[in-house]
């Protein structure tokens, strides 16, 4: 049996190595508003089916942060094998928003919510809540509008390096 290592405090570092250990899916949440933005995000989860919620987390320090707290509509992208560019775009602080947008290749919706023209999956929201949970805030959207790709694998972050799990799901099930 293979020995649990451990760690002699908890702190923010020892968190961030053992989480390396567990893939994430790769989701970009872009907000409208005064500056059209998007940010990188690794902490995408469902909350609920009845009523559709989804959650995600995000820094505080983050530019998009209140932006986000402030919008009445974002979207999440969940990106797939080969986007890992994006990706870094919107993880990239030091781009402005018309960098960022024009990089990631998006356009804006009817409510000016920026868009990805590609993703597997794109969830479009309203935000239900939003909590203060340490240096972050968990954001939590009510899922308005779904379209999701037939084909295509999700992009997997894990270890700092992207990857994609090579199973067929069908988009039915």
């Amino acid at each position: 049996m293979t020995r649990a290592a451990s760690f002699p405090a908890v702190t923010g570092d020892a968190i961030r190595a053992a989480m390396r250990r567990v893939p994430s899916a790769v989701t970009v949440v872009t907000v409208g508003g005064a500056e059209p933005r998007g940010i990188t995000i690794g902490s995408f989860v469902t909350v609920s089916l009845e009523p559709p919620l989804v959650s995600f987390n995000v820094q505080r320090s983050a530019r998009v942060h209140d932006l986000l707290l402030d919008s009445t509509r974002f979207a999440v992208h969940v990106l797939m094998e080969g986007q890992d560019r994006i990706s870094e775009v919107f993880a990239d602080p030091d781009l402005d928003a018309e960098a960022q947008l024009t990089a990631g290749g998006a356009v804006l919706d009817e409510h000016g919510v920026p868009m990805l023209k590609e993703c597997l999956v794109r969830f479009e929201c309203r935000p239900e809540a939003s909590f203060p949970a340490g240096d972050h805030t968990l954001v939590l959207g009510r899922v308005e509008k779904l379209s999701s790709r037939t084909s295509g694998h999700a992009l997997l972050y894990l270890n700092r390096d992207y990857h994609h799990l090579d199973v067929d799901v069908d988009a039915e099930e």
